[in-house]
């Protein structure tokens, strides 16, 4: 689900949110570091809706996004990575399956771009602010 990629993805943004605004010295879980949190976390969230409901062709720009970031991150980088680290035998059944899929989601990854460029740039032509609100 996206929105479970996008909830995990955004941890680092929250934690450099969070350790501005919290105060070390304070426990965990006091009144000093919860309202901050509270506060800075309805405002990025505020932000996320204002922006998703001026934008009708959201979900195509959530495509762009996932095709450009999360295929690479979820499924190129890692194998990539596994081959490296702990470089397996090239005549290794395992090497060249990580390699099949580094190259499958690769591929997938570019057509999944500009398939969804393709789509904003549809939707783009006939934007207006608001306009599924």
């Amino acid at each position: 689900n996206f929105s479970n990629h996008c909830a995990v993805y955004l941890q680092p943004t929250n934690e450099v949110l969070e350790g501005v605004l919290a105060d070390p010295k304070s426990k965990q879980f006091s009144m000093r570091n919860i309202i901050p949190r509270i506060i800075a976390r309805s405002i990025s969230v505020a932000t996320a809706v204002t922006i998703a409901a001026m934008l009708p062709f959201f979900g195509d720009i959530n495509g762009l996004l996932g095709a450009f970031g999360f295929l690479p991150l979820d499924f190129v980088m890692p194998v990539v990575l596994f081959n490296f680290t702990f470089r397996p035998s090239m005549r290794s059944f395992k090497f060249w399956l990580n390699l099949t899929i580094a190259v499958v989601f690769s591929v997938l990854c570019v057509i999944g771009s500009v398939a969804a460029v393709r789509q904003v740039v549809l939707d783009a032509k006939t934007y207006r602010l608001f306009a599924n609100v």
